[in-house]
């Protein structure tokens, strides 16, 4: 049993070290383009949470919290919370891109390259923003019936 463990704990490791590789590749093209782009932390988090949830989605089995009830418990009571987060930070670059634009902070580039890197930060943003909300949705209602699982198999 403690072998299983120590693997499924390797294994979130592995996942983990995978996300934050994937934030750097994906926001690295934002950070050298658009350094003052306001919604680093935001779309920080919405990568992650994307990774994270759809992998706790179709992957359970694999994670440590595979077994572990009052974690289930607490990612059913917490995803209301994350589902307005991850909205309103969906709603604010919305905001930001109606009222201010991005071109305010890519006027030190070339036309064409402003074009290319304001689409970049559009459709990756809200790709990923999307992708955490759906998977947000999604997820505690997973919890549920791997809750529901356990009980009827009687490993509660």
């Amino acid at each position: 049993m403690e072998n299983i463990s120590n693997q499924k704990l390797k294994v979130e490791l592995i996942w983990w070290a995978f996300t934050i590789l994937l934030i750097c590749i994906v926001l690295l093209p934002v950070w050298r383009n658009a350094p003052d782009f306001p919604f680093f932390p935001e779309n920080i988090f919405f990568i992650a949470a994307a990774v994270t949830f759809t992998r706790y989605i179709f992957l359970l089995r694999t994670t440590l919290i595979a077994r572990t009830k009052w974690i289930k418990a607490i990612i059913i009571g917490v995803a209301a919370i994350l589902f307005f987060v991850m909205t309103t930070g969906l709603s604010d670059f919305h905001n930001f891109l109606e009222e201010r634009g991005l071109q305010t902070i890519v006027t030190h580039l070339d036309v064409e390259k402003q074009t290319s890197v304001i689409r970049y930060i559009q459709r990756e943003m809200i790709f990923f923003g999307v992708a955490s909300i759906l998977a947000g949705i999604v997820l505690p209602l997973r919890m549920i019936i791997s809750l529901w699982r356990m009980r009827n198999r009687g490993t509660v």
